[in-house]
């Protein structure tokens, strides 16, 4: 089995292709809709809900490791969830006009990058439950895990960016 690093760089690079085909107009809206769903799970995660949710856990005998893993788990789904109903249908689309390949590509990777990174970090966090990744890391997995989004950013920057961007897409 190769690096789990490897895998996530392909899914990255793929979201930066379908960018390519879909457009940067399409692109930005799957973009707003991955940072509602990182604020969602980040501000549910380090406010005084997630610590709700935890006590609830803990005085139902969950170990502190399962709790992690659920929240994991729970994190992934509602990112894999958001993603699939952003690429289905017409979702949000912004105005613009002309084909600019390369921006294309950039927001795609970006999104790409939000979203296998996102995946990445929670999986990362619940010790990769359900999957069998070796402990032995690549100085680039321990590198590139410090970078991931849920991990630089807080939920301040998610709800600021996406609320920003929901406002460039109302003015014209």
């Amino acid at each position: 089995m190769g690096p789990v690093e490897v895998v996530f760089l392909v899914v990255i690079a793929i979201f930066g292709a379908i960018g390519v085909v879909r457009g940067w107009q399409r692109e930005l809206g799957v973009t707003t809709m991955l940072l509602l769903a990182l604020f969602m799970i980040e501000f549910v995660l380090t406010t005084a809900i997630g610590t709700r949710v935890e006590s609830f856990l803990s005085g139902a005998n969950v170990s502190d490791a399962q709790i992690v893993t659920l929240q994991s788990m729970a994190a992934v789904g509602l990112l894999l969830l958001v993603t699939f109903i952003s690429y289905q249908g017409l979702g949000l689309v912004y105005p613009g006009t002309g084909k600019s390949s390369f921006l294309s590509l950039m927001i795609g990777l970006l999104n790409g990058y939000l979203f296998a990174g996102s995946i990445w970090y929670y999986l990362d966090r619940a010790n990769w439950p359900l999957v069998n990744v070796t402990p032995e890391f690549t100085s680039f997995y321990k590198f590139f895990v410090q970078i991931l989004p849920p991990e630089i950013f807080g939920w301040q920057f998610f709800i600021l960016l996406a609320v920003a961007m929901l406002i460039i897409r109302v003015i014209r």
